[in-house]
């Protein structure tokens, strides 16, 4: 019988709402057939720790969208440029991100600790592309992922949240001064 019923050795935090009982029985090739990546496919993995952080559950759906297309752009590197992964503001566009939407996801995600940004620059009258990094990834130079989505708190999205909401009334009561002046 399953014990659907939450106690201390099994709790949110590990990961796992429920323990099932050990299946018993033939278990061989044909489970590996089934459970492995798609041949020659680009796949991605995302941790059951990373999924069910607080990082991730709190996520806008722009948010989610911005970090569905930098996974998709790692996946055509063969996840092999994480720290230089490339996208433009037309390539979010095309993902289905509103332009005017992809500075604050960025600036979200970036707070929850799941991406890292690096800002392009103009280089003789080109405009360079930002570049980004996936924490929860590893990159050629550091090997192993530095996971910053784990130090978010409470504390911290609420106050990041705050000053979100803070600046936007800024920012509408600017826009209404500035029609009243005209």
């Amino acid at each position: 019988m399953m014990n659907d019923t939450l106690d201390v050795d099994n709790n949110l935090t590990n990961n796992a709402s429920v323990k099932y009982p050990l299946m018993k029985g033939r278990s061989g090739r044909k489970s590996k057939k089934y459970n492995s990546p798609p041949k020659n496919e680009p796949w991605f993995w995302l941790t059951a720790e990373l999924i069910n952080s607080l990082a991730w559950r709190s996520m806008s759906i722009n948010c989610k969208k911005l970090i569905h297309r930098l996974i998709l752009e790692h996946c055509n590197h063969g996840g092999h440029e994480n720290g230089r992964l490339v996208c433009t503001y037309n390539n979010f566009e095309d993902y289905g991100l509103t332009r005017n939407k992809i500075r604050p996801a960025i600036e979200e995600a970036h707070s929850l600790g799941l991406v890292k940004h690096q800002r392009g620059e103009r280089v003789f009258a080109k405009n360079q592309p930002n570049s980004y990094r996936l924490t929860f990834y590893g990159t050629d130079e550091l090997h192993t992922a530095t996971n910053d989505w784990k130090r978010l708190t409470e504390e911290r999205l609420i106050s990041f949240k705050t000053k979100k909401r803070e600046e936007e009334e800024k920012r509408k009561k600017f826009k209404i001064q500035q029609r009243s002046k005209k």
